[in-house]
């Protein structure tokens, strides 16, 4: 199906913590609690190991290496932006491109969410909240995440079935559509692959905003919560 919606083009700048981004924050934190750790240790001389100065040291290179990321980050952008106007979605490195799914084509949109099991760079329990867009063998996926308040809204208008693991789709719990259900998760399982190697990371706002533009430039693709 063609899509006739005329709107402008959005673009979003994606992969707002990139891999660049967060190892020059590590080295930046060890260089300052190193640095610091050496200036404490003149300051105030101890036998043996200045724990005065590891924990200072530690306190001041979180502080300020935090302020130093908040400003990274608005001023070194990831290079990769998406964009979806009325001839499909694309996204971009730069001037390249990296994936691309054209409007005048059958696509598949698919929409998942897990659980944060481990405290990483976002806090255990909220969700990663994906969609992928497949095509033929394409597959464009972004990702976003939530936390658990946020994600039951958003669910509320958007059905968002939990990515399973494969023990758990072997034994559905006496579900009647078991098999419904295991071709629905083979499907989600390869999208995560796809989103694991070369996803998009967005902000909850963007995130939102995209779904609503898919949602209003593809509707016979979303799979809304009825």
């Amino acid at each position: 199906m063609e899509n006739t919606l005329d709107k402008p083009p959005l673009n979003f700048r994606v992969d707002p913590e990139h891999g660049a981004l967060r190892l020059s924050i590590i080295g930046i934190f060890v260089a300052l609690w190193i640095i610091t750790f050496f200036i404490l240790s003149l300051l105030i001389p101890d036998q043996g190991v200045n724990l005065i100065a590891v924990l200072v040291g530690f306190g001041v290179a979180a502080i300020v290496s935090r302020q130093i990321e908040n400003t990274l980050r608005s001023k070194w952008p990831s290079g990769r932006t998406l964009v979806i106007d009325q001839d499909g979605v694309t996204l971009l490195l730069k001037e390249t491109t990296q994936s691309q799914i054209t409007a005048s084509e059958p696509m598949g949109i698919l929409l998942w969410r897990f659980r944060i099991r481990r405290r990483t760079r976002v806090p255990k329990g909220w969700y990663v909240v994906a969609c992928a867009i497949e095509q033929e063998d394409t597959y464009l996926p972004v990702y976003t995440f939530m936390s658990p308040q946020d994600i039951e809204a958003l669910n509320g208008r958007i059905r968002f079935p939990v990515l399973m693991t494969e023990k758990e789709v072997q034994n559905p719990m006496g579900r009647q559509d078991s098999l419904r259900l295991a071709g629905e998760q083979r499907r989600l399982r390869q999208a995560e692959q796809h989103r694991w190697t070369n996803g998009a990371e967005m902000t909850n706002d963007d995130f939102t905003q995209y779904l609503e533009r898919l949602n209003e430039q593809f509707p016979q693709w979303m799979p809304l919560n009825r």
